[in-house]
């Protein structure tokens, strides 16, 4: 096997054996009793239908990437020629891509044979929610304060002159924010009693202060990045004044969230 295809092999077949391994430890051998997995029919035929779907999302993903690379469209008949003909370190560099979709469908497959199939993906949703409104705001912020400021400051010292913020850190955060504020005026406005979406809710409800802190850091990142783009190249001096308090509110914020995480 030629040594492209057999980097992409073994990013599906790496992340796939590692579940495997974990949900035979937890089902054959559990530490105690109530960590046993049970694993039912049905949940098992979701497991295995996602995990096609999940194959197939990588290898789009990858045929992507690809085609962004070469600068070329191609059919997917066309990708292992393909993989054989690029560049065998950017084929490593994409086998990232297609074992992270794996990792994650593990996540969803453990899910579904727990719980079957409806409730697995309920709280897989349920999961990758709360993950948008409160840990990528985290994750951004630590980005955007230890990363992006720093390497802004940085090239400042050197002599370069580039623009804090970048696209990525904005359309993260606006996405965070977008949903947050979207589960603010459902729990606030309406009366949802739906279960699927109550442990979403309660995030509001029952935790107000996460749920400020959450939104504080999001509008923070947000309006640091379209500052950082939209008025730090056109007025510096201005931009920099501008730009300052908002790292001082996200550094601020941040460490009011990890002592209340650290609280619970």
């Amino acid at each position: 096997m030629k040594p492209g295809r057999k980097l992409m092999l073994e990013a599906v077949l790496v992340p796939l054996m590692i579940w495997m391994a974990l949900w035979g430890l937890f089902y054959f051998r559990p530490r105690v009793p109530s960590q046993k997995m049970t694993i039912t029919i049905s949940g098992l035929i979701a497991a295995v239908v996602s995990f096609f779907i999940a194959l197939a999302i990588a290898l789009f993903i990858l045929k992507r990437r690809l085609e962004k690379e070469r600068n070329s469209k191609f059919g997917f008949r066309e990708l292992p020629r393909v993989i054989d003909e690029t560049d065998i370190r950017v084929i490593r560099d994409l086998t990232n891509d297609v074992a992270f979709v794996i990792l994650l469908w593990g996540l969803l497959g453990t899910a579904v044979m727990n719980r079957g199939f409806e409730k697995g993906a309920v709280y897989v949703i349920n999961l990758a929610v709360m993950c948008v409104m409160l840990c990528l705001p985290l994750f951004l912020a630590v980005g955007v304060l230890f990363i992006d400021f720093s390497i802004f400051i940085y090239a400042r010292f050197v002599g370069k002159d580039p623009s804090p913020g970048s696209r990525e850190i904005l359309i993260g955060s606006l996405i965070s924010l977008s949903f947050l504020v979207a589960v603010g005026l459902v729990a606030k406005y309406s009366d949802v009693r739906v279960d699927v979406i109550r442990p979403i809710l309660n995030f509001y409800r029952k935790d107000p202060i996460g749920y400020r802190y959450a939104l504080l850091l999001s509008g923070s990142e947000a309006l640091y990045c379209l500052l950082g783009m939209l008025i730090y190249p056109k007025k510096r001096k201005l931009g920099i004044l501008l730009v300052l308090p908002i790292i001082l509110i996200i550094a601020h914020t941040l460490l009011k969230t990890f002592i209340w995480m650290h609280s619970h």
